[in-house]
């Protein structure tokens, strides 16, 4: 019909926007300020890799599992919860309220026939779709243990009361845990952190830490983002909304067109790996390998492989391609990393994000790096400024010939499109041509 066909051809013009990933995934959960990388696994998960059955003798899964651990206020539960509006088949539930045969299928006798009948748990209701487990860190690990062959093989195997079955569980698992005592010790190891098992661990492709990280600057940036949200969103305000909406918004996919675009990229596109770059997969994996050894964290297996494998699809299915290009493969490499860093202890996060800059630099643009140094700059400023005068600080003066210095050291030499570009705006910098100088408003 027409309306579908209208559908269908939103989506194609979607798709042929060179942004259109950017755009996507900042239009996942639009109302939760920062969390980048959160953002970017969870659409990653919710478009999802291509299953696969060699020789048709086992399968391996498409599906992308990812677990959030960090502080409390970091908005884990409000991603879940976003999740179950945008995705296709979404089954919430938290650790304390669910039991092993909750989650997987249990058997109970009919009150009329007084017949054994199976009952499908959370797991077998998700097939096909997405299982949000909160609080995951409060399971039992009996409970826990029950689903390791629905995260990995995604069948669920019954043998109860004369009723033996296999059942479908070919969900993506999203998961939020908390640490052990509240609060995320970056001195530790994510295993040390976290009271979970090796098994469990490695079953999830990302690992997203969550750190609640004191910075003046986000932090008043957030504030502000907060509020102007609440005023944006009361109800007496959704009758006659504001047309002078944040900028950043337009970048972002409307929610119901958001849906239906992931909903035809899950169905319709299954990209194809061809030409793939396995001397720098291998290469990549064998260095993992040794440093996963050397520092105790959390261990690399095969597994991790094909984690690479699935997020190069799902990155390739944001862009509707038939086939994996080489910067879907390097966009999942750099995830990957970024996940396997994370886990580490402060003292060794360093000297390994050297180790793999090559890796992790990938697709980051320049203004993103010198928005970097200019809000360390900005941060220094305030600090200065704070010291010597007290009260409330309207604006914060950065000389433009410092940020130059320190971009020509990261041979960075014209700034002159960083001034011009969103990015530079939106974050409420000014540039001063005529005293050389960039004025931050606070």
């Amino acid at each position: 019909s027409s309306g579908i066909n209208a559908e269908y051809g939103e989506i194609l013009a979607l798709s042929k926007d060179e942004n259109i990933g950017e755009r996507v995934l900042n239009s996942i959960a639009p109302s939760i300020y920062g969390h980048e990388n959160i953002k970017r696994a969870i659409g990653l998960s919710l478009f999802s890799g291509v299953p696969k059955n060699p020789g048709k003798k086992h399968k391996v899964r498409g599906d992308i599992n990812v677990l959030l651990c960090g502080d409390p206020g970091t908005a884990k539960s409000q991603f879940l919860k976003y999740v179950t509006k945008v995705a296709h088949r979404p089954v919430f539930t938290t650790g304390q309220g669910a039991s092993a045969v909750g989650l997987t299928a249990y058997v109970q006798k009919h009150p009329v026939t007084r017949e054994w009948t199976l009952e499908a748990g959370a797991l077998v209701l998700a097939d096909n779709g997405v299982c949000l487990i909160d609080e995951f860190d409060k399971m039992n690990d009996a409970d826990r243990t029950s689903i390791h062959e629905a995260m990995e093989q995604q069948t669920i195997s019954i043998s109860k009361a004369g009723i033996v079955a296999q059942l479908q569980a070919r969900c993506a698992i999203i998961a939020a845990a908390n640490p052990i005592g509240g609060r995320y010790d970056p001195s530790l190891t994510f295993a040390e952190n976290v009271d979970l098992t090796e098994p469990i661990l490695s079953r999830f492709d990302v690992l997203c830490v969550v750190r609640d990280t004191v910075d003046p600057v986000i932090d008043e940036r957030m504030a502000r983002f907060v509020t102007g949200s609440h005023v944006r969103h009361h109800p007496a305000n959704m009758m006659n909304p504001d047309t002078s909406e944040d900028q950043s918004q337009a970048d972002h996919v409307p929610q119901d067109l958001l849906k239906k675009y992931i909903m035809y990229a899950r169905t319709k596109v299954k990209p194809k790996l061809h030409y793939v770059d396995q001397d720098k997969i291998a290469s990549l994996y064998a260095e993992l390998r040794r440093e996963s050894m050397a520092t105790g964290s959390i261990p690399i297996t095969v597994r991790h492989i094909e984690s690479m494998i699935r997020l190069s699809e799902a990155h390739a299915k944001v862009h509707l391609r038939e086939y994996v290009r080489e910067d879907d493969i390097n966009i999942a490499i750099r995830i990957m990393l970024e996940s396997f860093i994370d886990t580490q202890k402060f003292s060794v996060m360093k000297n390994m994000k050297h180790t793999f800059s090559k890796y992790l630099s990938y697709k980051k643009d320049n203004n993103e790096l010198l928005l970097f140094i200019l809000k360390q700059l900005a941060k220094d400023q305030m600090v200065y400024s704070r010291s010597r005068h007290s009260g409330d600080i309207q604006t914060v003066e950065i000389s433009a010939e410092e940020l130059e210095d320190k971009a020509r050291q990261i041979n960075i030499h014209n700034l002159q499109p960083f001034y011009s570009s969103e990015l530079f705006l939106n974050n409420r910098f000014v540039y001063d041509k005529k005293n050389k100088n960039i004025l931050l408003t606070m």
